[in-house]
């Protein structure tokens, strides 16, 4: 019979509590078991390991103050994560992106959301940078998984605040549209005098793309926290970055729309089309694993009481002009 091992990471610091946890179960050999004790209910690394089909999972102990988790490996470890990081290093060294996406396809073909997390969390562990998985991983998952996890959806009634995330979703989605039409008409255009009423559409359209500030401040400072609080980091952490480039092409773009005379229209015309495909492009995508991964995995993992805390803080924040008057409605 193989020797139990147990660790103990009560007390220590997110990074360090991980840095223990996540090691300790990927070294498990073919019917080798893990101990961990922790001192609040770890659903989310339950939620997480499950997904991977790998383990047999037991709790040993259940509170008051302290749990007691069993982990055994009951399968042999697919080694899915070295397969990703060979395939990261490829894309990094230039290697052919069609065949290398059609490998990972064909790997993440059985991972879903929980599992993503999990290995997202591996990945930058191991040094790989955020900005890797994001522009490599994330999406080819999403590609595998766009209609499966469309399928799979949870939903929520107002005025809960995921339903207000995706309600203020559907908005940006119809003005990220509107400025996609515009995209094509402003290609056609020579001149600011061509330009038109177009020139308004455009300050409207970069006016409520701006005013979507509240909405990406509530998911980093109300919603991304409550997941970290369970050890899920990795995906909210993504999000933010995302957040950060979005934020500062959609002020360009609105400084451009409504300062236009200060440059001639070739320049204007091409910085215009340059920061609007961007977004069109990279805004969709985004509001889509939001919607199927992020909201989908924080509606598995929180309890009630924290997502009226969620709220809360929401109602603290603010909402956006957009923002239908039920989802902002201060009730908890």
């Amino acid at each position: 019979m193989s020797e139990i091992k147990t660790i103990d990471p009560r007390g220590l610091e997110h990074h360090d509590r991980e840095a223990l946890i996540f090691p300790s179960i990927e070294e498990l050999g073919k019917d080798e078991k893990l101990r961990i004790i922790m001192e609040f209910n770890p659903v989310p690394l339950v939620y997480l390991l499950e997904a991977r089909n790998e383990f047999d999972i037991r709790y040993e102990k259940e509170g008051p103050t302290e749990w007691i988790l069993a982990v055994k490996r009951i399968a042999e470890n697919r080694d899915r994560k070295e397969q990703l990081k060979a395939m990261l290093r490829e894309f990094r060294e230039g290697g052919s992106a069609d065949k290398i996406k059609d490998k990972a396809k064909q790997l993440l073909q059985a991972v879903d959301a929980k599992d993503l997390a999990m290995m997202e969390q591996e990945l930058t562990q191991d040094g790989i940078p955020h900005k890797e998985i994001r522009k490599h991983l994330c999406d080819i998952h999403l590609e595998v998984l766009r209609d499966s996890l469309v399928a799979k959806q949870v939903e929520v009634e107002a005025p809960h605040p995921v339903h207000s995330f995706m309600e203020e979703h559907k908005v940006i989605i119809e003005n990220l549209n509107q400025l996609g039409a515009l995209l094509q008409r402003i290609k056609s255009a020579e001149s600011f005098e061509d330009m038109g009423r177009n020139l308004e559409v455009l300050k409207d359209i970069a006016h409520h793309l701006v005013e979507a500030e509240s909405h990406h401040q509530r998911e980093e400072e109300a919603l991304f926290p409550r997941l970290e609080d369970h050890n899920i980091a990795e995906p909210g952490a993504i999000m933010k970055m995302d957040h950060e480039e979005f934020r500062k092409r959609k002020q360009m773009l609105f400084q451009l729309s409504h300062n236009h005379e200060e440059y001639s229209f070739n320049e204007f015309k091409k910085q215009c089309l340059e920061l609007g495909e961007y977004l069109t492009e990279e805004l969709e995508n985004h509001i889509f694993k939001e919607d199927s991964i992020i909201y989908q995995i924080a509606l598995q993992t929180l309890s009630k009481e924290e997502w009226e805390r969620v709220k809360k803080e929401c109602d603290k924040i603010g909402y956006c002009c957009f923002t239908p008057e039920d989802q902002s409605d201060q009730q908890s």
